[in-house]
């Protein structure tokens, strides 16, 4: 086999791999952090400075049962998602609040919680600045 056909394979090889993991990559996290949206960028200052504007952050699929007060979860509501520290927790609904706000936000219905952050050493796991390019992204659409 000569260079410039080795040097085609090796490239087409590489694409791939690399279009594998970009599908697969989601698709795993999926199942093993148990929901549909296991991946989420902060795109305000209101959860700072647990969180800052730009972060991807982990999400887990969560039970009712599995929430308590102090957990940072992500819910479903008229504007899209939020994601916001549980400050109450009530028979039908609970409360939260981002931690920069000064007010608490409108009740949540248990079944619009999507999740909650994944932690490490009982703080959020997030990856800095990478958010970025999804706020960057979502600007490009509007």
């Amino acid at each position: 086999m000569n260079k410039k056909t080795k040097s085609i394979i090796e490239t087409l090889i590489y694409i791939i791999i690399m279009a594998a993991l970009a599908v697969g990559t989601p698709k795993a996290l999926c199942y093993v952090f148990d929901t549909k949206y296991p991946v989420a960028s902060i795109t305000s200052g209101s959860m700072w400075p647990a969180l800052k504007k730009g972060d991807i952050v982990l999400m887990e699929g969560v039970k009712r049962s599995d929430l308590k007060t102090g957990d940072i979860v992500v819910y479903r509501n008229k504007k899209g998602f939020t994601i916001h520290r549980i400050i109450e927790l009530n028979e039908k609904t609970l409360k939260t609040k981002g931690d920069a706000n000064n007010i608490s936000d409108s009740p949540v219905k248990y079944e619009d919680v999507i999740g909650k952050t994944v932690n490490v050493f009982e703080k959020p796991f997030r990856i800095p600045k990478l958010g970025n390019v999804t706020i960057w992204a979502e600007g490009l659409k509007k």
